[in-house]
């Protein structure tokens, strides 16, 4: 396996622009845009918008204490849009002042539109969370990642499963294997979130006690845009006995909304997207929980909390270790049968899958090292 671990040479001047769009991008970059800083490497932080609403982003650039950053203010709409818009203002915002090496999160639309920017106008992409494969094209998000991952210079992979499955495809970057940022944040962060007092408060505020709750939230255009698939949903939801904390997102709001359908679950309490911490507190302390989500299957997999798939394959398959994450078909039938079966079986695994969260502190000494170059020849 062609896998890299850099070391510094002489340092050398950089301009780096770190493109995010949603709230996990954020978070996956926190840490990356901390080491750049701690380094002294001069960096620019770009939000597209395309979470548009404060508490999708905002609320975490103040969290995590980055940066202000650029916003391109692209806001909502179709694929295709978000990406046209992505391209337009980014490649404006880059006549202005040109970065020597992009690094884009995540397999957003907005990280696919930003990537065609980095390529077009020839500057080194570098794709953090790169190598996760789902084998199925008709999902968005793996289309976004097959592009942006042969286009891009460096390939920073989260996990062993993922590096190999770069070689396998002989992507032309080089490929190093750093671990997963996202665990960096949440190890650097258990300090906060489970100490005592603050998990007391939190637990008071929604009047739940630990085990006894399921935290739930779910976003994906494939759940939530079909009124069949969040039907299924909804009425799994109203079937269910505990309560359920329902962090929901705008576009789902939106979506209930347009299709008629509401929860008539008396146990279903539904608040505002949370703050980081305060998510997080829930999830550790949560019986069960429900998403779409890739970054609450990473979470909840650490954190040893059960949990139900709104999906029936995953990326993340290091989560399936241990027979308490859940997978399998969108239907009421299912989801209710899982989550009453998976409810209050915490367990124990193992969070070094996803490295020693210490993941971003590699990234700068790869950067100054001189090998993020576009390729020009064919290496295997």
């Amino acid at each position: 396996m062609r896998v890299l671990h850099a070391q510094p040479e002489e340092s050398i001047s950089l301009f780096v622009s770190i493109v995010t769009g949603t709230r996990p991008q954020i978070i996956k970059s926190a840490p990356v845009i901390h080491a750049l800083k701690q380094q002294g490497i001069n960096y620019e932080f770009v939000h597209t918008g395309q979470h548009y609403d404060f508490e999708l982003a905002q609320t975490f650039v103040n969290d995590f204490e980055l940066t202000e950053p650029v916003n391109l203010h692209v806001g909502s709409g179709d694929y295709c849009f978000q990406v046209y818009a992505t391209i337009d203002r980014l490649s404006t915002h880059f006549k202005k002042k040109r970065p020597d090496i992009m690094i884009i999160p995540g397999d957003t639309t907005s990280a696919l539109g930003a990537s065609l920017v980095g390529f077009k106008m020839e500057i080194p992409v570098c794709h953090l969370e790169s190598g996760l494969r789902r084998y199925d094209l008709t999902v968005q998000e793996e289309l976004n990642r097959r592009l942006i991952d042969h286009g891009s210079s460096a390939l920073f992979a989260p996990t062993p499963v993922a590096a190999k499955n770069l070689e396998a495809e002989q992507v032309q970057g080089n490929v190093y294997m750093l671990g997963d940022t996202m665990y960096d944040v949440l190890k650097n962060r258990m300090n906060i979130f489970l100490e005592p007092k603050f998990q007391e408060k939190v637990l008071s505020k929604y009047d739940v006690s630990i085990g006894d709750y399921t935290i739930m939230t779910f976003h994906r255009r494939e759940h939530v845009d079909l009124k069949s698939n969040l039907e299924q949903i909804v009425n799994a939801v109203n079937q269910l006995e505990f309560p359920i904390i329902f962090s929901m997102h705008p576009r789902t709001k939106k979506n209930l909304i347009d299709s008629n359908l509401e929860f008539n679950n008396p146990n279903l309490r539904v608040v505002a997207p949370l703050p980081y911490d305060e998510f997080m507190c829930l999830m550790a302390n949560a019986g069960l929980a429900i998403s779409d989500s890739g970054g609450i299957q990473k979470e909840s997999y650490i954190l040893g909390t059960p949990l139900v798939s709104l999906h029936n394959c995953t990326e993340w398959v290091e989560t399936l270790k241990y027979g308490k994450h859940r997978l399998g078909e969108l239907t009421t039938s299912r989801i209710v049968n899982d989550c009453r079966d998976l409810f209050g079986k915490r367990y124990q695994s193992d969070p070094s899958v996803y490295g020693d969260g210490k993941s971003a502190e590699k990234i700068p000494p790869i950067l100054l090292s001189g090998e993020v170059q576009i390729p020009t020849k064919f290496r295997y």
